[in-house]
């Protein structure tokens, strides 16, 4: 799943699939481009931290799992959400490799959910299957970048065992303009 290669970490192999308790995470599909757009559109917390919801149509959406479903190996991979008790996608949740400070090999988790899906610890179960499944393959770190004001995910991270590690000022894209990010890293043996 993990190799060195001249100092760039390349991770995670297509066509991988985790499932939990409630959940299967998935490769994207060309046919998921309906669930992804009636997930996006009027979301107003998607649109409050996504700067890529901004205009969203149902073209984006089909680009957006066009793109995913080809997914080639390499420095990142996306999961669609679903969970098991109906079988229709709620969200993503994607792994990017970014080599970390000293080239210690680093992932940033990042994701999103749909509304109908919220306050059922769906996130929280998928980013502890993601950063599993990131350690598993040779990983020291996990990093996961909340906007300071997005209180729902830095919940998320500390549920996961995430130490705040920093504020990152003036950091991160967000509808209108740029948000402070809210650090945190997570090490092996400390995913809860």
């Amino acid at each position: 799943m993990s190799v060195r290669d001249q100092g760039t970490v390349r991770v995670f192999t297509p066509g991988t699939v985790l499932t939990t308790g409630r959940l299967s995470l998935r490769p994207f599909e060309a046919s998921d481009a309906g669930d992804v757009y009636d997930a996006v559109r009027g979301d107003a917390e998607i649109a409050r931290w996504m700067a890529w919801a901004e205009g969203y149509t149902p073209e984006s959406a089909r680009e957006f799992c066009e793109r995913l479903a080809h997914d080639r190996p390499g420095e990142q991979i996306t999961f669609a959400i679903v969970p098991d008790e109906d079988g229709r996608l709620a969200g993503a949740i994607g792994l990017t490799a970014t080599g970390g400070p000293g080239n210690v090999p680093t992932v940033e988790v990042g994701y999103w959910l749909a509304a109908r899906c919220r306050g059922r610890g769906y996130v929280t179960e998928a980013v502890r299957a993601v950063c599993s499944y990131a350690f598993s393959g040779g990983m020291e770190r996990v990093v996961l970048q909340a906007a300071a004001g997005n209180a729902a995910s830095q919940a998320v991270a500390r549920r996961c065992g995430f130490t705040r590690e920093g504020l990152l000022r003036r950091a991160g894209l967000v509808p209108g303009g740029v948000a402070d990010m809210v650090l945190f890293g997570l090490l092996p043996g400390e995913l809860t």
